[in-house]
């Protein structure tokens, strides 16, 4: 049987979940596809 696994939290995630769910930037979080953004970094990062 395999021994279930502690899940650390991040210092981030941690600072993110005390940050009320209805804060205006968790707001527009969920409402704006960001994703754009990874993209148009692309090159700006080592793949490495």
């Amino acid at each position: 049987m395999l021994k279930s696994k502690d899940m650390q939290l991040s210092f981030y995630s941690l600072l993110y979940f005390k940050i009320p769910e209805n804060h205006t930037l968790k707001l527009l979080n969920d409402a704006v596809d960001f994703s754009f953004v990874n993209k148009l970094l692309e090159n700006t990062y080592s793949k490495y």
